[in-house]
């Protein structure tokens, strides 16, 4: 069994105080031998220091296996040491679990019982109280009959509580563990959120504008006016970058963001600035803000892949509705491609995240000259 050092310790700091608390009881006692007595409470204290928690199971119940016979034994020479001998229970509990710890405990109830029984002889016969003597045989009979009564009141208590200890305290590391895993993956959800708005609000404009810039730079020499024209063409490219920045963040700050107006505007803009026909309809109900935008990016990221590479001339876009879930159709007739060595790039890997995201599906179909239909299935 696996604890964090905690516990153990703060076990062994609880021994030692109360073995200085006992023996301090015990110092002026004139029934007691005083160096028996340093010597007993001084093997307590290296037993203590000596607990193996985090060594072999062996060594773990060699150790609990001598404390408890040297508990005994002093037991039997006459010092009365109280609890000490739950405490093994406890520690064997700690490092040997639940069914060996009962074994054990049940074990040396009958030496613990016998024990006490002649450690009582031996206080009768000093106050010399007959009426109470123990040798008669009904007198031994109660006295073992209560001694194991208390023993097995004491030992169960003690597995009880030092279980509910233990549970705690697994409860606690788990608890630690999802913690540090939900951090974990928050962190990764928020790099891959970051790089899903990067792509989409600067990566297709960004593209563009190296393009340009490149351009320039080779015509620089030999034809200026056309290098002007893609400095000129750079800089809208530019400002386009921040315009889109600003959209992306105005769409995921603004409470009031509306998907159907979204995806209209989306559409609208597609059929102005392209020589395509678009056809689309959109049929969504509300949802949470959150879930809105998600699915406008993914809508958008179709768009925009059918713009850079599918080279078609007509393009679908519907939205609709069934029972229990969303349903996306982005459909062109381009040029496809072929599916078995489709590699996901960072447009259809972007929208497969974020699918995945609102627990939902995605499916492609495509082959070459035979356009790409996308269709994604979200949970309402």
């Amino acid at each position: 069994m696996i604890f964090t050092r905690s516990l153990p310790q703060n076990f062994q700091y609880m021994e030692w105080i109360y073995i200085t608390a006992h023996f301090g009881m015990c110092f002026n006692s004139p029934e007691y031998s005083l160096p028996i007595l340093i010597g007993s409470y001084s093997i307590f204290f290296v037993l203590g220091w000596l607990f193996p928690w985090n060594r072999s199971y062996w060594q773990q119940f060699s150790y609990i296996i001598l404390a408890l016979t040297i508990v005994v034994f002093i037991r039997y020479i006459g010092i009365d040491i109280g609890l000490f001998l739950f405490f093994y229970i406890a520690k064997s509990y700690f490092s040997l679990g639940h069914w060996i710890t009962i074994k054990i405990a049940t074990t040396i109830s009958i030496p613990w019982t016998i024990t006490e029984y002649f450690a009582e002889l031996d206080l009768k016969s000093v106050t010399s109280i007959p009426e109470n003597s123990l040798s008669e045989p009904w007198n031994s009979l109660k006295f073992v009959f209560f001694s194991l009564l208390v023993y097995a009141s004491a030992s169960t208590f003690t597995i009880m509580f030092t279980s509910m200890v233990v549970a705690e305290q697994k409860s606690r590391q788990l608890a630690e563990e999802l913690l540090q895993e939900v951090e974990t993956l928050a962190a990764t959800l928020e790099r891959n959120r970051i790089a899903r708005e990067i792509h989409d609000s600067l990566g297709h404009t960004l593209s563009d504008l190296d393009i340009q810039l490149e351009v320039a730079q080779k015509l620089r020499s030999h034809n200026p006016e056309q290098s002007f024209q893609a400095v000129d063409t750079a800089k809208w490219l530019a400002g386009q970058c921040i315009e889109n920045i600003s959209k992306a963040l105005y769409q995921m700050r603004q409470s009031d963001f509306d998907l159907k107006t979204a995806l209209t505007s989306l559409m609208e803009q597609l059929r102005q600035n392209s020589v395509f026909q678009v056809q689309w309809e959109v049929n969504l109900p509300q949802l949470s803000l959150y879930k809105e935008y998600q699915i406008y990016c993914i809508v958008k990221e179709g768009i925009m892949n059918v713009q850079k590479h599918a080279r078609a001339s007509q393009v679908s876009f519907y939205a609709s509705l069934t029972s229990e879930h969303i349903v996306l159709d982005i459909k062109d007739n381009g040029v496809g491609f072929d599916s078995e060595k489709m590699q996901a790039g960072f447009g259809i890997q972007g929208m497969t995240e974020r699918v995945q995201l609102l627990g939902g599906k995605i499916d492609i179909k495509t082959a070459l000259k035979q356009g790409t239909q996308i269709q994604i299935i979200l949970p309402l």
